[in-house]
């Protein structure tokens, strides 16, 4: 077990899981320009397999907004533990990575989603350790009995606590709004991928399940 002595004293530089997420991006598009779905275009299995991805990237949406409104403007400075908090000690990366498993879906491929899925999990759950350690040491006992009810990832719902209403922070709220329009300019690039396949511009894309 870590020892408080050992725990880092700064918090986890972000950037490095904004520079991570970033050339994951860029590779899973370059990706897809390059392959095609194995299922038939225009079939009902892609139409499905469309309408997921949008309701997953709706629910990480929603719930990354929820996410700010109770810990906007607090992070680093307050613990907060209500709310999408109560369920798991890192609700905006659960709900970044249900957004992901959407973006996945709408280009088709079961195992391209899979892999970048997973491998933006390994970031995320690096990332939520590395966090944990240093709010040990910022908030001590009150942490650690916080993080022995409360999973460090995937959600326990049974746990959920709404809390007392809060003021959230207009300035963390655009931001995520933001992000949310990055994320949903990915469903007319995948569009617009489907139809580069479809006229024939990519003729040698490589065929994917």
């Amino acid at each position: 077990m870590t020892s408080l002595a050992t725990l880092p004293s700064r918090p986890f530089k972000q950037k490095r899981r904004i520079w991570a997420l970033w050339v994951l991006a860029v590779a899973f598009i370059t990706f897809h320009l390059f392959t095609r779905s194995g299922f038939p275009a225009g079939s009902l299995v892609l139409g499905v397999l469309d309408q997921i991805g949008i309701l997953l990237i709706m629910l990480g949406i929603i719930g990354r907004i929820w996410s700010i409104i109770y810990v906007g403007g607090r992070k680093n400075s307050e613990l907060v533990t209500d709310g999408p908090y109560s369920v798991t000690r890192n609700p905006l990366y659960v709900s970044s990575l249900i957004a992901i498993g959407g973006v996945g879906l709408l280009f088709g491929s079961l195992l391209a989603a899979v892999v970048f899925l997973l491998l933006a999990y390994l970031v995320f759950r690096y990332t939520a350790k590395q966090e944990a350690q240093y709010l040990s040491h910022l908030f001590g006992e009150q942490y650690d009995d916080y993080a022995r009810r409360t999973p460090l990832f995937w959600p326990a719902f049974s746990k959920l606590d709404w809390g007392q209403g809060r003021a959230f922070s207009p300035h963390a709220l655009s931001v995520t709004s933001r992000d949310a329009l990055f994320i949903l300019a990915i469903v007319p690039i995948s569009e617009f991928v489907e139809y580069l396949h479809g006229s024939g511009f990519l003729s040698m894309a490589i065929t994917v399940p």
